[in-house]
């Protein structure tokens, strides 16, 4: 997650949006042209986007802060055993705040 006021998009993108079983409105972003997820809002944390990872060049300094949908994780998908970890997206913001 990154803070809005820190994040800047350049190109365009394709949106989807959908209502979570929460309430929230959450909203995709893809590539127009080969359909990769790029990045995702959530209307309950609305000064933060989330980046996926795999758009970026190097992520190798990014340090995990939370795990969030645990229950989706496969047995071979290992973190930090100390990492605050929720089965579902909790009510957090980066820097715990």
């Amino acid at each position: 997650m990154f803070a809005v006021e820190n994040f800047k998009l350049e190109g365009r993108v394709s949106e989807y949006a959908l209502d979570a079983d929460n309430g929230n409105r959450v909203t995709k972003a893809f590539c127009p042209k080969c359909g990769s997820q790029v990045l995702g809002r959530n209307s309950g944390s609305a000064d933060y986007v989330t980046v996926s990872l795999g758009t970026l060049d190097d992520s190798s300094e990014l340090e995990p802060q939370v795990a969030i949908f645990a229950r989706n994780r496969k047995p071979w998908d290992i973190m930090d055993h100390q990492l605050p970890t929720f089965e579902l997206q909790p009510d957090w913001k980066p820097g715990g705040k």
